[in-house]
């Protein structure tokens, strides 16, 4: 999970992060994230893999950056308990124009197990916002 956190302060260090918003699903079939439609956390994959760029990550996650710099993708690998699961996040602009970290969640797996990586990822984001106030 280090390794996620380290790539997130990468592509958004040079933010300054105010908020952030998570919209988290447990479900199955086929939804939109991040301007990307899929039947399951597989095809997220598939489609994932084939236009982005794949960064070292961890031995739990496979970690995918945009072009942009502001976009990444995480998929759980299948040791994970919350596997099949798929998280993209991005950085947006509130209304007052500062710059928001949105997260979107999708898991496919064990209901407890997917609300467990929730909480994880929503408190990962927590720190890399608190981590960047501090460098104000």
């Amino acid at each position: 999970m280090k390794a996620v956190f380290a790539a997130g302060a990468m592509l958004i260090a040079s933010a300054d992060i105010s908020g952030a918003e998570t919209v988290y699903r447990y479900e199955h079939g086929p939804s939109t994230m991040c301007g990307i439609r899929g039947a399951d956390t597989a095809d997220f994959l598939r489609q994932v893999r084939a236009g982005l760029r794949q960064v070292p990550a961890s031995d739990r996650f496979d970690l995918f950056v945009a072009d942009d710099g502001v976009t990444q993708w995480v998929f759980t690998k299948p040791s994970e308990k919350a596997y099949p699961a798929v998280t993209c996040r991005w950085l947006d602009r509130d209304s007052q124009g500062n710059w928001i970290s949105k997260r979107e969640i999708r898991c496919e797996a064990d209901r407890a197990a997917c609300d467990r990586l929730a909480d994880e990822f929503a408190s990962l984001d927590d720190q890399l916002r608190r981590s960047l106030a501090e460098k104000k």
